[in-house]
């Protein structure tokens, strides 16, 4: 019986072989045919090739369905089919389900990956973002982690990787992660330097144009225009040959033409885009592109009709091209509308155009109520959500502007809530700080439009609740990096995160600014950047699981709550005033609070305002007696602009400022009431500052550190045999911070570190177990990159060149009640909108420290020995630290011999920040124990008169 069964099924296997063998050549045949039209004719290929998959489906032919499926999908997504590409995706599943059939063909891991390469590709056509990462990382994590282990991966595996990577860089680049993109853009051309062997002249082709892409959402043109200039050459030369090119070549021209008319180059634009016409094929999807580029060219010229023409093409072509499905590209038709009608000055119009936009970006919204705005939970895209949301804020905005209805306000200040509301749920999908700052950066003007909102209704109203609103937008502009930072060391301490998940988290980040730090020295290490690379995704992963596994983490990581108005007025003012400043293109909105008197002032700022500080600074920082009449002159119009009506209705003489924008540069103290006299503001009041009202309060709930401990550095810079290589700038020596760093410690008890012994292997040891940190050093602002600012240790073998940078400070938890910077320019740094200065004083905050002493330029050595003398003598008092500067810098002026020694150039760049209220002293200790002895004493008097 076991004979005969063997038989049977050698004969049925034998059968099915043979049938295989007749149908193959057919079966090729199709599969040829519809390759030849793949590029070329959708119909064609799909017809053909679902001939061939049928031959296969019906033979049973496994290794034949999976082969014709990956034609099918080539064409299926070359030519935008998604219905087809949604139905073939489904057969390729299923085909996949017999794993170990599958596994048993010879190119069964290349079909399962290829699957995991075009889902994903699926997912990134509809824009389901997070879902395609998914795929994309399957597929990557497959490749990466192989069972076999291979020291280096095979062509196949280079091409799927490379593929992958360029999706997940196109994905970032959709959502808004510019970083992270350049990043996947930057390892993919890392596998063509690595792999050299391999042709990969048309993949970096492509990764070029799509790097140029990012570069233009950046608003960096040059360098957009430099890859794309590049490329188009190239693409021309080979189109001829390559037909599958087409579509690069007509994307490379169409983003250089977007690219010069973001820049004003209309002409160019013009030229580039007629040259592009001869390569579009019969119902070109680029044609619908080219409609929407040529609108933007007719719009700027201001030739509204041609540009109407060309606006409705596209929106119809788009229509029809997404299946009459709401999509992304519909809500961009729409907005285009828009910006067309607010350039025609008809806002009412432009609104109907955002109205149908929005409509287009949540399945179920379809309210033509201006009032009414999408749900940001319900809809296919938050960041489209708060673009088109944004322009149709400037829409109401300048419909107020030209009806004067109050009602079109209110809508407005609606909108405005509703971007907020946006944001504040977008802002955890982005990882990197860079793109967290782009962020913010470009939604600027939105929040410029929404405190405008609040005065208009303020001065229309004169009702209390909208200078409240103000603050409110202008809170959450500002510092929300740092405040990220400070709130997720919060977390971690206090969402129930396992210490050894904490631990972890710390050995990333730390792992992470190593090389972050050698990949920034050393710019052409590769070997570097791919591990960079490789520990960035982990970490991100790490965090990402963290953040769902850790609810209560993630809640306090995120907390998006900024303080009020009334509770500022209720916890921390005390007997002070605040003066927040909030700067547009043209004015500065000032809210003033004292104790619950609330004002709100719109003061006109405009491009001689911006000279006149930039004017005042350049004169503050550079010692020249001369000058002295125009720093009294321009103090005194600065003052004047931005200041003495803020001040008619403060009583208090001690304020809390916070700058913005160009402000971050002006030391307020130097400004003077008299404009032919040295009647300098610190004659008159306490000033400090911070970066927001919400970032001051998270400093002061900071835990208190009961004792004082002070820890001082004065590293030495004389040259050392053998310093001649170091990786550090030739510092000069500083002749007075050995002295100045053995007064101040004196005066607490603290410790001194000087000379060789002041390493930053040192300050890494000690760092935390002081709660006072002062240093007496060289430190460097760099402007391009300001992560790179740094303080100077002495160099010593542990550490690579005796340089804290800012980046290291993030990766550092300062308990510190104040640190001093007694270095040149340590609060100085890139502007950033929203985040104000990227600085050394800045780094610290971003570790922990609780108030800063920091320097707006290059101090001199001496003067600085001598104010910081004082300021700590104050402190010891227990005098507020700001008073203590105050007085510290009176008791300079008073002492000063001549007018060259009174110059705010000696004085005037030490600024307090953050939370200013007293340290105890040792004085302070005796008195408490004093106190207590009074009872004790009290009862031995007694008890000495009973027995007498």
């Amino acid at each position: 019986m076991k004979n005969i069964l063997t038989y049977a099924l050698l004969f049925i296997g034998f059968f099915c072989f043979c049938q295989t063998q007749e149908q193959l050549s057919e079966y090729e045949y199709f599969l040829s045919k519809g390759g030849s039209f793949l590029y070329t004719n959708k119909d064609s290929a799909n017809t053909y090739l679902s001939k061939s998959y049928k031959i296969a489906k019906d033979s049973n032919y496994l290794d034949g369905k999976l082969n014709t499926l990956t034609y099918l999908l080539q064409a299926n997504g070359y030519h935008f089919d998604l219905k087809n590409l949604s139905l073939n995706l489904k057969r390729f599943e299923n085909d996949l389900r017999n794993k170990e059939a599958v596994d048993s063909l010879e190119y069964g891991t290349i079909y399962r990956r290829r699957y995991l390469l075009e889902k994903g590709q699926y997912f990134y056509k509809i824009n389901n973002y997070q879902t395609a990462i998914k795929y994309f990382n399957d597929l990557v994590n497959d490749i990466t982690n192989t069972e076999t282990n291979k020291l280096q991966l095979d062509v196949n595996e280079l091409n799927e990787l490379y593929s992958a990577y360029s999706f997940l860089a196109a994905v970032y680049e959709k959502v808004g992660k510019y970083s992270l993109s350049k990043e996947y853009h930057n390892k993919t051309l890392s596998i063509a330097e690595n792999n050299s062997s391999i042709d990969w002249s048309r993949q970096v082709l492509n990764t070029k144009m799509r790097l140029a892409r990012v570069y233009e959402n950046e608003s960096n043109y040059l360098e957009a225009n430099n890859l794309l200039n590049q490329v188009l050459p190239d693409y021309v030369s080979q189109v001829g040959t390559n037909p599958r090119l087409k579509n690069s070549l007509l994307s490379t021209y169409q983003r250089l033409v977007k690219n010069y008319l973001l820049q004003d180059s209309i002409f160019k634009a013009t030229n580039i885009l007629k040259e592009s016409e001869e390569y579009y094929s019969e119902n070109d999807a680029f044609q619908r592109s080219a409609d929407r580029l040529y609108a933007d060219i007719y719009s700027s010229e201001k030739q509204f009709e041609k540009a109407e023409t060309f606006y409705r093409s596209y929106l119809d072509k788009t229509i029809v091209y997404r299946q009459n499905q709401k999509h992304q590209d519909v809500a961009d038709a729409y907005t285009g509308f828009g910006k067309l009608y607010m350039l025609k000055r008809d806002p009412s119009r432009a609104i109907e155009f955002y109205q149908e936009a929005l409509m287009q970006l949540a399945p179920d919204f379809t309210d033509k109520d201006i009032k009414i705005n999408p749900d940001p939970k319900k809809v296919l895209s938050k960041l489209e959500l708060v673009k088109v949301l944004k322009e149709k804020l400037e829409a109401l905005k300048l419909l107020f502007e030209k009806n004067g209805k109050t009602e079109d306000l209110e809508v407005a200040f609606k909108t405005s809530n509703d971007i907020i509301r946006t944001l504040d749920l977008l802002k955890p999908e982005f990882e990197s700080k860079i793109d967290k700052q782009f962020l913010i950066t470009e939604m600027y003007p939105a929040f410029h439009s929404m405190v405008a909102v609040s005065f208009d209704l303020y001065k229309a109203t004169n009702e209390p609740k909208y200078i409240d609103a103000a603050f409110y937008f202008s809170e959450k502009s500002k510092s929300v990096i740092l405040l990220e930072a400070t709130r997720s060391t919060q977390a971690s301490s206090f969402g129930g995160v396992p210490e050894e998940i904490i631990d972890q988290e710390q050995q990333f980040r730390a792992n992470i600014i190593h090389l972050e730090k050698k990949f920034f020295n050393q710019r052409s290490n590769i070997a570097v950047f791919d591990s960079l690379f490789q520990l960035k995704n982990k970490y991100y992963n790490f965090i990402s699981d963290m953040e769902q596994k850790y609810p209560k983490y993630y809640d306090l990581k995120y907390n998006a709550d900024v303080i009020s108005l009334d509770d500022m007025a209720s916890n921390l003012m005390q007997a002070k005033a605040l003066i927040s400043y909030f700067a547009t293109n043209t004015d500065l909105y000032v809210i003033t609070l004292e104790n619950q008197n609330k004002e709100f002032y719109k003061i006109p700022l405009g491009n001689d305002g911006r000279e006149r500080i930039t004017r005042f600074y350049s004169l503050l920082s550079n010692l020249n007696v001369k000058e002295l009449s125009n720093i009294y002159t321009i103090g005194n119009s600065i003052y004047q602009q931005i200041l003495k009506k803020p001040l008619e209705t403060i009583t208090s003489k001690e304020l809390i400022i916070i700058p913005d924008d160009i402000l971050n540069y002006l030391p307020f103290e130097a400004l003077t009431t008299s404009e032919n006299a040295a009647d300098y503001l610190i004659k008159d009041y306490q000033i400090s500052y911070t970066n927001s009202a919400t970032f001051l309060r998270e400093q002061q709930n900071k835990l208190e550190v009961k004792r004082n401990k002070l820890l001082a550095y004065a590293p030495s810079f004389e040259k050392r045999d053998g310093d001649a290589s170091q990786n550090r700038p030739d510092f000069g020596p500083l002749l007075y911070n050995k002295e100045e760093v053995a007064q101040i410690t004196k005066i607490f008890d603290g410790k001194a570190i000087t000379g060789n012994e002041a390493s930053l292997t040192s300050f890494s040891e000690n760092s935390q177990t002081y709660n006072m940190l002062h240093f007496a050093t060289h430190a460097a602002t760099n402007d391009e990159y300001p992560d790179y600012s740094y303080l100077a240790f002495a160099k010593d073998d542990s550490s690579e060149n005796g340089l804290l940078y800012v980046k290291d400070l993030y990766g550092y938890n300062i308990n510190a009640d104040l640190v001093a910077l007694s270095a040149c320019q340590t609060g100085l740094g890139k502007l950033e909108k929203g985040e104000g200065m990227l600085s050394l004083a800045r780094g610290f905050s971003y570790a922990g420290a609780k108030s800063l002493v920091t320097t707006l330029w290059k101090i001199n050595d001496q003067t600085t020995s001598e104010i910081m003398h004082d300021f700590y003598k104050n402190l010891d008092k227990s005098l507020a630290k700001d008073q203590a500067l105050r007085e510290a810098k009176l008791t300079y002026l008073s002492n000063a011999e001549d007018d060259l020694l009174m110059h705010p150039y000696y004085w005037s760049g030490f600024m307090i920040s953050g939370d200013t209220t007293p340290l105890e002293s040792k004085g302070s200790y005796l008195w408490w124990l004093l106190l207590l002895f009074i009872p004790v004493i009290a009862v031995i008097v007694r008890k000495i008169k009973s027995s007498t």
